[in-house]
């Protein structure tokens, strides 16, 4: 590749900076499901695909994270390992540092598996080096995954319910007072009407004849 490899790394020429994935999902009794949504992402970014299908993702030298999403089933979910591809080695052996120092940057000197078959229910790694040619690589188990709690409902806001208060019976309304007459009182007797006779004179004669008789 002479001098062009140097300058801009030989598996940037031979291999691109974007790869084809085809992503499979099974169930753990081994059914193909077709139709699931897939993310694949990585430091370059994401793509989205469905499963039974290839998508081209960004190369890099950080592992592609996969999941993928079917109503009524767990995730299925895998990390592939990102290896150096041929390019990337070839470039070493030259001596072409600069163009390996660009093949790094640029994710072009390296490779992700082709072909994953991801199962639902769990997660899985998967190493490009133990591919098989064109081969599905079905992963190493890792761990298990569980559906996403549904979302909550927002409940209706509590209503505070206040006990009915029973009403006291209505009094009846009291008999109006009788008015009560003072005693009566019994009317002094008018004083005695001055006599109109005026005063008899004793006499000394009359008076003797009170006197008892001389013997």
């Amino acid at each position: 590749m002479g001098v062009l490899s140097i300058l801009t790394g030989c598996a940037s020429v031979t291999h691109g900076t974007t790869q084809s994935v085809k992503v499979e999902t099974l169930t753990p009794d081994g059914q193909a499901i077709e139709g699931a949504e897939c993310r694949l992402s990585n430091d370059k970014g994401d793509a989205l695909t469905q499963s039974g299908q290839s998508v081209l993702v960004r190369r890099s030298g950080g592992n592609l994270k996969v999941e993928c999403t079917q109503a009524g089933l767990p995730p299925a979910a895998g990390q592939a390992v990102s290896r150096v591809n041929a390019g990337m080695v070839g470039n070493i052996m030259v001596g072409g540092v600069i163009g390996a120092a660009i093949d790094v940057g640029s994710g072009a000197g390296y490779n992700y598996p082709s072909w994953m078959q991801l199962v639902f229910g769990e997660e899985r790694s998967y190493d490009r080096s133990v591919q098989q040619g064109d081969q599905p690589v079905t992963g190493v188990a890792m761990g298990v995954t569980r559906m996403a709690a549904p979302a909550a409902v927002a409940s209706a806001p509590e209503v505070t319910k206040v006990a009915a208060v029973e009403a006291a019976p209505a009094l009846a309304p009291a008999p109006a007072a009788v008015p009560v007459a003072p005693p009566a009182v019994a009317a002094a007797p008018p004083p005695p009407a001055p006599s109109t006779k005026s005063p008899s004179r004793v006499s000394l004669d009359d008076l003797g004849a009170l006197l008892p008789a001389r013997k």
